[in-house]
């Protein structure tokens, strides 16, 4: 009897310190992934989107492409969103392999009561796409006034630099500068401004 108490007791220690390097184990490995995220534009569109989709609103639709201004009014409903959105989308910077990568600071604009986050790409990352983000949010409200991009993509042959900018409900820009290697420098600026 003595002798199964005592394997029962030996068992039961060796069980247990298995257990508990096991354990170990499995948290010395989590502290390797990154936590957490940077802010995500892709989550905040979808939370827009499902927030507005089918609501009718008028817009008027500027292009200023070098000294050519074109200007027309239209409705939510008709304009091809898909393509504005990808535009964004390729800004997010919420994947965990962008940690460490952005330098993050933050600020309140007393005048505008507003608070700000501001991410801008470290230096030493010049191939990081998504160059600047700043977020600006109601310092009462919390929700989001506006949003800032800019974004910046080179090669042997070209230079592209965006400059987006989103304010809920009111307007949606994209300025796109490009200088190719061969050929002349363009300009161009898309605004939908909605009419409320």
């Amino acid at each position: 009897m003595k002798r199964h108490l005592r394997h029962s007791v030996i068992f039961l220690a060796a069980l247990l310190a298995a257990f508990a390097s096991c354990k170990k184990k499995k948290v010395a490995t989590n502290t390797d992934i990154p936590q957490g995220n940077y802010f995500s534009i892709n989550q905040f569109m979808l939370d827009e989107w499902n927030t507005y989709a089918g609501e009718p609103f008028m817009i008027k639709k500027t292009t200023k492409d070098g000294d050519k201004v074109d200007s027309s009014l239209t409705n939510s409903d008709v304009i091809n969103w898909g393509p504005l959105l990808q535009i964004f989308r390729l800004t997010d910077i919420s994947d965990k392999k962008f940690l460490g990568q952005y330098k993050f600071s933050q600020f309140d604009d007393k005048v505008d009561e507003t608070h700000n986050f501001f991410y801008e790409a470290d230096e030493a990352n010049e191939d990081l796409f998504t160059r600047k983000l700043l977020i600006t949010i109601d310092a009462y409200t919390a929700k989001i006034k506006g949003i800032y991009i800019e974004t910046e993509k080179k090669d042997l042959f070209d230079d592209c630099v965006q400059k987006l900018y989103y304010a809920p409900l009111k307007t949606v820009q994209i300025q796109t500068e490009d200088k190719p290697l061969m050929g002349s420098k363009t300009y161009v600026v898309e605004t939908y401004d909605f009419l409320r």
